[in-house]
């Protein structure tokens, strides 16, 4: 993985090109901490901080050919076999690099090269000859790309800290796209909570040809790719474990060793043993554990190890790792959380660094396609039971919904779960589907924010924004389908691909790849009947039973337990917020920055004097960590790092000074 930046300016003065993308790069180091290179040109200046994965001695970015110059961030898996079909087009390669298949693939199926990867990206493509610039995401925005327009000229990133380089650039919220990412974990379609910034959005192309804005052309949506009649349940298991062990093959591809994140549950042991069988050699694996045994799950972990006999290494969590380690977190996902999981998975990433390793497997995203979130268990038991609201059996799933929750089995607590839930029976099935509990759930935050902002939740405005980026045919999918898509494209593509995902694994420069995003494994179990994945309340059934006997009895057999880490626990100590609580949530920081109300903030933070944080609902947990993590967020974009570029690592640096109508290399030079 890699970190790219680019500056576009038509017919302008580029003045300080150089120094600008220099500067923007020194700010993505640590997504590429091997090597970096820059190209400027009349229009464009392409900057790039390397990740040497593939072709460690050839492909080194910027990459400059005749007719294009590219900055790309990711890996297409499938480059050998298109690399081949290329060469039977008479293409011709000079390096070993999946950078020069992109290229080459571009510049001869043009737009319909990107159906065609297997993989993950964001890339800056200039095209020389037509004087454009070709920017493009991934399917489902595992790897990140940025926008803003500032003085005249476009400015792209792969992270949202490089604008902060710009002279007289200011990285402000916007207060409402703030609380809708409140509500949604993620703000919807190209907006971020920052002003002026947007995002490329997965599976699209955007083109820029002049200072208007671009063209955008969508090459893919879920649920677009025509299939055949759903499979017999027993040949759907084994066509799921040879897509996963297809997927797992190509990830694998790499010219450094490639290790292995082991949570303890199916999703990364199906994939351990995966590897295991296709690497058929010895791996490292790695694995968070905790001290406080609650999140703790290092017996299921070391069991995996046990069966695999790979050579293991964890990194232990408690309260201080959590606390002590905020702040940096922070600083890498750029934007607020609303729970302290990524902490750990960046002090991860830091772990499989020190131990050689840049390539890690990990089980992202099974939950969205196998339906494995709580979510669509509620949806389902919603469904069921508002075939006949008055019944008095049908609610009596409830109790079955959260086994491992004693208060769901309460009796006492059964009648206030049974009414909250009733409140759902006639919107479960609207437009926002899912997403209608989690929203509930925070639309609480609202009181949170400084009056002035006015900031409040509009059921209808949610709808209105989150129906204009449905895809063709949502309407015609089931409810557990349009819930998939709905979690795909908030949780999954602003949160876990983001914040837990490429933000805490590149915070060290390690590339996460991801086999359940494989598209053409993503698209086959969309096709497939919901009882496939959700069987009664048993998620991920067809999973479980495809590698049931496979892996051992414990792990295919236990009860999902959610990854997490300890919240309030960390931040606060015998009824007093920690130091970081107390400095980021002051009135006097309160006050400074005016996001959120200084009253409600200081009450909000009494009543822990009075209550145990173990006493404490999600709510109220929740709440803290989107405050407390909000405040850092603004901290960071108004005191951004001052980082440099190591001289010995810069690889490429070339200056093409062209006339108008000269797209020639005549007058490039290397310095």
């Amino acid at each position: 993985m890699c970190g790219i930046s680019g500056i576009l300016r038509f017919n302008g003065d580029v003045g300080d090109f150089r120094t600008r993308i220099t500067k923007m790069t020194a700010s993505l180091a640590h997504r590429g901490p091997d090597a970096w290179g820059i190209y400027t040109g009349r229009d464009i200046a392409l900057g790039h901080a390397r990740l040497s994965i593939v072709d460690i001695a050839a492909g080194h970015q910027p990459m400059d050919t005749s007719e294009f110059v590219i900055s790309y961030n990711g890996e297409v898996y499938n480059y050998i076999e298109l690399r081949e079909e290329l060469e039977k087009e008479g293409m011709v390669f000079t390096t070993r690099s999946d950078t020069e298949v992109v290229i080459k693939a571009y510049q001869a199926w043009g737009e319909n090269a990107f159906p065609k990867f297997n993989g993950q990206f964001a890339l800056l493509l200039w095209d020389k000859k037509n004087r454009r610039l070709i920017a493009a995401r991934d399917r489902y925005g595992v790897r990140p790309l940025f926008v803003t327009r500032w003085q005249g000229a476009w400015y792209f990133a792969s992270e949202m800290k490089a604008f902060d380089s710009l002279p007289g650039f200011s990285r402000d919220y916007d207060i409402q796209h703030l609380f809708e990412h409140g509500l949604l974990w993620n703000t919807i379609g190209s907006d971020t909570v920052y002003k002026g910034i947007r995002t490329v959005e997965p599976g699209t192309v955007e083109i820029y040809v002049n200072e208007a804005q671009p063209s955008v052309h969508r090459y893919y949506s879920l649920g677009c790719m025509p299939q055949d009649p759903p499979v017999s349940f027993a040949e759907a298991q084994e066509e799921l474990r040879d897509m996963l062990r297809d997927a797992v093959r190509l990830r694998l591809r790499s010219d450094v060793p490639v290790g292995m994140y082991l949570s303890g549950g199916i999703d990364s042991s199906v994939l351990a043993l995966l590897t295991s069988q296709v690497m058929k050699e010895r791996f490292k694996s790695f694995s968070v554990t905790f001290g406080d045994s609650d999140f703790d799950e290092s017996a299921y972990q070391n069991e995996m190890v046990a069966f695999i006999k790979s050579e293991h290494h964890a990194t232990r969590i408690d309260y201080d790792s959590i606390s002590d380690n905020f702040l940096e977190t922070i600083r890498h996902t750029e934007r607020p959380l609303f729970r302290t999981a990524p902490v750990p998975l960046f002090l991860l990433s830091e772990l499989v660094r020190e131990n050689n390793i840049k390539v890690v497997i990990t089980g992202e995203a099974s939950d969205e396609i196998l339906f494995g979130y709580d979510s669509y268990k509620e949806l389902k038991m919603l469904q069921f039971w508002a075939r006949s609201p008055r019944s008095a059996i049908r609610p009596l799933l409830i109790k079955r919904l959260y086994p491992h929750l004693r208060h769901y089995a309460d009796a006492k607590a059964y009648g206030l779960m049974k009414l909250y839930y009733e409140d759902f029976l006639d919107s479960h099935a609207n437009a926002l589907v899912g997403l209608n509990i989690r929203i509930r759930n925070n639309t609480a935050l609202a009181s949170a924010f400084n009056k002035e902002h006015a900031v409040k939740y509009s059921q209808d405005d949610l709808i209105g924004k989150m129906t204009a980026t449905y895809p063709a045919g949502f309407g015609d999918w089931t409810l557990l389908q349009q819930n998939q898509h709905l979690e795909m494209a908030t949780l999954l593509d602003g949160y876990l691909l983001s914040s837990q995902g490429d933000r805490m694994s590149l915070g060290h420069g390690i590339e996460g790849r991801f086999p359940y995003l494989d598209h053409r494994l993503v698209e086959r179990t969309f096709s497939w009947p919901d009882a496939y994945k959700l069987n009664g309340f048993s998620q991920k059934h067809i999973l479980r039973s495809a590698f049931r006997g496979r892996i051992p009895d414990s792990i295919t057999d236990r009860a999902k337990l959610p990854y997490q880490a300890p919240d309030l626990r960390a931040f606060i100590r015998n009824g007093e917020p920690v130091p970081l609580v107390r400095q980021h949530l002051s009135p006097e920081r309160i006050r400074e920055y005016g996001i959120f109300d200084e009253r409600y903030v200081a009450r909000f933070l009494r009543r822990f004097s009075e209550r145990p944080p173990d006493k404490v609902g999600y709510r109220d947990n929740m709440t803290l960590v989107f405050m407390l993590s909000a405040q850092i967020a603004r901290y960071w974009a108004k005191n951004p790092l001052q980082t440099s570029l190591d001289e010995r690592l810069r690889t490429v640096d070339i200056t093409q000074q062209d006339t108008e109508g000269d797209h020639g290399d005549a007058h490039r030079q290397r310095h």
